[in-house]
């Protein structure tokens, strides 16, 4: 196997030639708007990968391995970025390019063994072996499940009487990040609660924004809640076991930031806690 020879490009000279090189919005990629159409193939950047990543024991990392042309080539290359199946890097350029989501190309001429600028390109995700990674930082994640607060708290509710609902305010303000690396990159994944749908057990639902107000001592126990609660109109008499199943499923969202400037988010995750509820109703007693 030969091995392509390179010039190297110091990160200096690369911020350098970018902003001598900055081209009309368009460039020689067309119109193609991929905030709009963001499958659309010139929005996506497929790194052919044949190697590499991460060890099959799961106790190391490896380089990542990628030919071209029969060519073995670093699919990262920290000055360049990211090697794309056309044969040029990418990388992001936030600070210099035509926007956040432009990315800077550069692409290799045989002729001189050089780089040469190749302008921007528009991509929303990140290339296929970035997401190796971030796949692996997510994975890396310890998202617990949520602890569920009622009011009433440990003891039956009644009809027609509001419950509050809400999630430890401790667990939900704490921020869960894990970081995955090769050695050429680092990323960091970070999760952060954004929303709880409670399924209350009697067939209705309700998702509340945020983690839901504590009832406090002293509240008004006919009050509902400002944030999120519910008010029961059936028992739970005829229930399994004679009570109601409470679910809160707390949706997380997931980011994630290298250590080249690339950045984006990944899929929302979710957590699931239950809990059962007894729902009675108060009988009026007649004396005299």
């Amino acid at each position: 196997m030969r091995a392509l020879r390179r010039t190297a490009i110091p990160s200096t000279a690369l911020v350098l030639l970018l902003a001598a090189a900055a081209p009309a919005h368009a460039d020689w990629w067309g119109d193609v708007n991929c905030d709009e159409t963001p499958d659309h193939a010139e929005c996506v950047v497929t790194v052919i990968e044949l190697g590499g990543g991460f060890s099959s024991d799961g106790t190391g990392t490896r380089d990542p391995v990628c030919y071209i042309d029969d060519m073995e080539m670093p699919c990262y290359d920290p000055p360049i970025g990211w090697l794309h199946a056309d044969g040029c890097y990418y990388k992001p350029a936030p600070d210099v390019g035509p926007g956040p989501h432009w990315w800077a190309r550069w692409c290799y001429n045989p002729n001189t063994d050089e780089y040469f600028s190749g302008g921007w390109r528009q991509l929303l995700g990140a290339p296929t072996s970035i997401e190796n990674v971030v796949q692996h930082a997510v994975d890396r994640l310890a998202i617990p499940q949520p602890e569920i607060a009622t009011n009433p708290l440990n003891a039956a509710q009644v009809v027609h009487v509001p419950v509050w609902w809400w999630i430890d305010a401790d667990w939900w303000n704490a921020t869960r990040i894990a970081t995955a690396s090769i050695p050429s990159l680092a990323v960091t994944a970070q999760a952060e609660p954004t929303s709880v749908t409670w399924y209350a057990g009697d067939g209705s639902s309700r998702t509340c924004t945020g983690p839901g107000t504590e009832w406090k001592p002293g509240t008004n126990p006919a009050a509902a809640s400002p944030t999120c609660g519910h008010t029961y109109t059936t028992t739970s008499r005829t229930s399994p076991g004679g009570a109601y199943t409470l679910r809160a499923e707390v949706t997380w969202t997931i980011t994630w930031t290298g250590d080249d400037n690339s950045y984006g988010t990944m899929p929302p995750l979710t957590t699931t806690a239950t809990t059962t509820v007894v729902v009675t109703e108060l009988r009026a007693v007649i004396t005299g």
